[in-house]
Parts: structure tokens; C-alpha cells; sequence
């Protein structure tokens, strides 16, 4: 890991509906947003290997995951990254904590379920994101 800082952190309640997959899916395209309206070289860590899977897929069927693919698309300042949950990382434990405080008390947010606007699946196969994502599915597979 390059840097172990925290620059945003942000929380919300979900409903009792949602999955926890969901909820990892809208923790990364919350980061990806703040992170697209800055000038800085932005990496935003997951532990949620199934959600990097996800936003990496051009068949993905999450509206959330192509939500933040849409925002990547757009955004070249930032790149993500899978890391190993508890194991002591600051900022991984930061957000293992703000998850869990926002069961409680939070902004109250209901995910979108309706799928965003979609470019045609060979203008997406040739954008350089889902190249790098491909790149970086192929490292993870191979590890």
C-alpha cells in the first residue's frame, strides 16, 4: 500500500433490505465521487474483493457497480485497490468501524435500483478502465 491516509470518510444507514454487498458497492462509489471532483491521484482501498469483481465486470448486473464504473470512465485520477481485511491497516479499521457506527446513526439512503444509462458493450470492452480493471483481474486471478 502506497500511503495509509484517510482523505474522506463518510457513512450512511441502509435499509435493513440491503446487502452487505450493496453497502461495500456504495462505500467504493461514494469514495470514487469525492474522489472524482479533486486534482489529486486518488486510491481508494476495498477489502470486498466481490465488489471489486463487480465494478471490474462489463456484465455487471449491480446498478451501483456501474454507477461507479461510469464515474471512473470519467475520472482517470483514480484507481482502486483490493487489501486483506483485519489485519491492521488504519484505514481499513476506520471504515470497519464507520460501518458499523452507521447502523446506528447516519444519513439514511435507499440505493438506486434503476440501471443507469449504458454506452454499447464494445465502446466499453475498448475504454483503457476496463482494460486496467481486466489487467488487475487477470494479477488477482493468477495470486
Amino acid at each position: 500500500m502506497e500511503e495509509d491516509t484517510t482523505k474522506y470518510e463518510w457513512m450512511a444507514q441502509l435499509s435493513p433490505f440491503n446487502t452487505v454487498f450493496q453497502a461495500e458497492l456504495l462505500a467504493i462509489k461514494e469514495a470514487c465521487l469525492w474522489a472524482s471532483k479533486t486534482n489529486q491521484q486518488i486510491k481508494v482501498w476495498s477489502d470486498s474483493e466481490s465488489s471489486l469483481y463487480s465494478i471490474a465486470s462489463i456484465d455487471t448486473k449491480s446498478p451501483i457497480a456501474q454507477q461507479t464504473q461510469e464515474i471512473l470512465l470519467k475520472s482517470t485520477n483514480i484507481k482502486l485497490g483490493w487489501i486483506k481485511a483485519h489485519v491492521g491497516y488504519s484505514g481499513n479499521e476506520a471504515a470497519d468501524a464507520l460501518a458499523k457506527k452507521a447502523t446506528q446513526e447516519g444519513i439514511h439512503i435507499h440505493p438506486s435500483t434503476k440501471k443507469p444509462y449504458q454506452e454499447s458493450a464494445t465502446k466499453r470492452v475498448h475504454h483503457p478502465l476496463v482494460k486496467r480493471m481486466g489487467q488487475w483481474r487477470n494479477r488477482q486471478e493468477r495470486s
